[in-house]
């Protein structure tokens, strides 16, 4: 790609945060306690922190996603989507409970006017005001980070290009419970649903555009 690129521009791309949240990503959490590896996720934190200061420096807009979860969304299809619940069965620790320490954010927060979208499925759009919100603000290029890459991100990466946006993982402010599941989203992205960058190479952009301005 050639750089600058009008899909990283000021005023029309958004930054979005997918569950950068404790339950996924501090050891801590609900997914460290499952047993799944966040160290992925704990390292990627402090570049995400950079890029967002870089964001606001230059005027982007930053839309955090939350996922929260409890008895008035999680419908019986949701519950079975792994399989069949079994009777008697240990009860599995939940995952960003509704107003518990689980689904608060992890190290990074939205600041005064940045939008929070809370969600119940792995897309930011499935049943959210999501789309609403960036067409609002003038948005037509999204540039996506958080967690889990091959998840949430994906999945919220997928619906925005079928809603019609530009769409942009952010590699390196990505991560995921295991490094090939990353790489996999890497290379799906790259084939088939829209463009990978750096977060050097978007913060490189900014910088470019604001010379010129």
């Amino acid at each position: 790609m050639t750089y600058p690129t009008s899909r990283f521009t000021p005023g029309t791309a958004a930054v979005v945060v997918v569950d950068v949240q404790n339950d996924f990503c501090d050891p801590a959490g609900a997914c460290a306690q499952r047993g799944s590896d966040v160290a992925g996720a704990v390292a990627m934190v402090p570049r995400l922190e950079r890029f967002l200061d870089a964001a606001r420096a230059a005027g982007v807009l930053v839309v955090f996603i939350q996922t929260t979860h409890d008895a008035t969304t999680n419908s019986p299809a949701w519950l079975a989507r792994r399989g069949d619940p079994v009777p008697g069965a240990p009860t599995p620790v939940a995952t960003c409970a509704t107003g518990t320490w689980g689904a608060e954010f992890y190290r990074v927060a939205p600041q005064p006017g940045e939008p929070v979208v809370v969600k119940h499925r792995y897309s930011a759009f499935a049943g959210t005001n999501l789309d609403v919100v960036l067409r609002s603000a003038g948005v037509d290029s999204l540039l996506l980070t958080g967690v889990s890459t091959n998840v949430c991100v994906e999945s919220t990466l997928r619906d925005g290009l079928f809603a019609e946006y530009r769409v942009t993982l952010v590699e390196d402010c990505a991560a995921s419970f295991e490094a090939e599941a990353h790489a996999a989203t890497v290379a799906n992205v790259e084939q088939y649903f829209g463009v990978v960058a750096t977060s050097e190479e978007i913060g490189a952009t900014w910088s470019a555009l604001s010379r010129a301005a």
